[in-house]
Parts: C-alpha cells; sequence; structure tokens
C-alpha cells in the first residue's frame, strides 16, 4: 500500500545521489553480473539506521506533543528486495510502487528492525528494473513517517519509511528466507515495529474475523486472532495490499477466510499505516491446514 505525501515536502535528491551512488557501489552504465570484493558494499545497513521509537508516548493518543526525529539523508548499501507492490488495490494509481527491502547480508535470518518501505523509489540509471531477489544499494531520505495530512498516527508512532534512489548491486542467489513469528507478535507497536518491511511467516494464525471487502476503498482484509484485549486500532489484519487476494478467492487460487480459520502458516510483508497488516505477495503465500 502507498500513502498520501507527507506532511513535509521531500527535499530535492538529485544531489545528494550524484554523491552517495559511487560510494555506496551503484550508478549508471552497465550493471555488473557480478559483486565486488565487499559484496555487500561499505555503506550503511538497515539495521544499523532503524531503531526502538523513543519519541512514542503513551500518554498522548491523539499524537497531540510528539518530538519526532528529523529527516535525514542516508546511504544504505547490500539490500535484497523482497516484495515490489504492483497491485493498486484503490484503483486510483496511489496504491502501488513502493518496494519493500531488507539486508542481503542477513536474509537468511532477518534480525530485527533490518527490513523498510522505500515510498515509490526512483532509479539509477533511470531504465533499470529491479525484481524480486535482487540486491540493489539506497541513496535518498530516511524518514519517521508520522502520517498524512488527514490524521496523525496514536501516540506519536512512526512508520520508518525511505525516498530516493535505488542501484542495482548484483542479481541474488540468497535465500530470501522469511522471518518466522507469532499472531501475538503484530498485536502492539511495541513488538510490531522491528517486522515493520521485513519478509515474516506466521504459522499457527487463526482467523478472528471472516475476511470482508470494502468495495468504497477496495481494500479487503481479514481480522487475526491474537491473545488477550487489545485497543480497536491495533488490531492486526492480513490485507490485500500485494495482490488481489478477493479475486484469488473467487477464482479458487487462494482458500476462504471464515472466522475460526486455521492456517498452517501465511507468509508476507509486514505493514503499517496506523495498524499493522500482514501482505502475503501471491496465493503460494498462504498455506492451509490439512483437512480445511
Amino acid at each position: 500500500m502507498s500513502r498520501p505525501s507527507s506532511l513535509r515536502t521531500l527535499r530535492p535528491l538529485a544531489a545528494l545521489v550524484a554523491v552517495l551512488l559511487p560510494a555506496c557501489g551503484g550508478g549508471a552504465g552497465d550493471q555488473p553480473s557480478e559483486p565486488s570484493a565487499n559484496q555487500f558494499g561499505d555503506c550503511a545497513r538497515i539495521a544499523e539506521i532503524i531503531g526502538e521509537p523513543t519519541w512514542v508516548r503513551p500518554d498522548d493518543s491523539m499524537s497531540m506533543k510528539c518530538t519526532l526525529p528529523p529527516d535525514r539523508s542516508v546511504c544504505i548499501s547490500g539490500v535484497a528486495i523482497v516484495a515490489i507492490d504492483r497491485f493498486d488495490e484503490t484503483r486510483d494509481g496511489k496504491a502501488s510502487g513502493n518496494f519493500y527491502i531488507e539486508d542481503a547480508v542477513t536474509a537468511d535470518n532477518p534480525a530485527d528492525f533490518s527490513g523498510v518501505t522505500v515510498f515509490r523509489p526512483s532509479f539509477s540509471p533511470p531504465d533499470l528494473r529491479l525484481a524480486e531477489g535482487d540486491v540493489a544499494d539506497f541513496a535518498g531520505n530516511f524518514e519517521e513517517f508520522g502520517g498524512p495530512s488527514t490524521f496523525v498516527f496514536p501516540y506519536c508512532r512512526t512508520l520508518p519509511e525511505l525516498s530516493g534512489t535505488l542501484s542495482f548491486r548484483f542479481d541474488a542467489n540468497l535465500p530470501l528466507l522469511p522471518r518466522k513469528i507469532t499472531s501475538d507478535d503484530l498485536k502492539s507497536y511495541d513488538t510490531a515495529r522491528k517486522h515493520i518491511g521485513t519478509l515474516v511467516r506466521v504459522e499457527g494464525l487463526t482467523l478472528a474475523a471472516d475476511g470482508k471487502f470494502d468495495s468504497s476503498k477496495h481494500r479487503w482484509t481479514a481480522a487475526i486472532a491474537v491473545s488477550g484485549s487489545i485497543e480497536q486500532g491495533d488490531q492486526p489484519m492480513i490485507s490485500n495490499e500485494l495482490f488481489d487476494i478477493d479475486a484469488a478467492i473467487k477464482d479458487k487460487t487462494a482458500p476462504e477466510f471464515k472466522a475460526g480459520t486455521v492456517f498452517k502458516g501465511i507468509t508476507g510483508v509486514v505493514t503499517y499505516f496506523g495498524g499493522f497488516r500482514l501482505a502475503p505477495r501471491s496465493p503460494a503465500d498462504i498455506e492451509v491446514m490439512a483437512g480445511q
């Protein structure tokens, strides 16, 4: 899912990209088919940039007293493309184009805070086409996004997000293995933030309610059962951000999503926009329990 523009206008990135991309190892011209001696590059890792949100205020549900960290310029090298949002679920041209990336150095065992969203990136060279599994470099802006112009996220919570330029590093033959988490890991900002932008697998996932399609917004969601009580806004959902789940159910390439259904496992990218979502990439990410 993409989002409306930030309250702040993004600063011009052309000069920054010109300076940082050579340092990250990317740039224009023919792309290398083999990695350099340092295959993951010398810039920062995602997990070195994103961390615990010390600015969150549990006593400020309306986010009236927030002191969010400032945007900053970053160079990140050696990121694996784990998902590309090609599905415009809202049918207005605004809900696609994001990339989801992880530190390639830990792609076989993702660490905390090792994934992030890249908001509708540009590319160097401009005609570069990246695919899932490629390893790339990033140069641009890092922001702790507090919400769009129409509302703010509660309790000064933020979405860590990149905006800028991706350049090719090498064709990956690294395993993109999902991190195994539980449904309860998604039920609060404290436990789920570290998984934003990361490919995860939730085994034994149970549905708390039937999946439903909102025809006014063209969004499909299904509530995930978690233990204990939670605020309504913290209810984690399965969502159709990365592919058309509703259509897949209708043509029987995906199973029915009924309250109480237990799945052997669902793989997807963890997203956040005021609430946490698990976004499968295709029907192959949805594994039903035998006998259901």
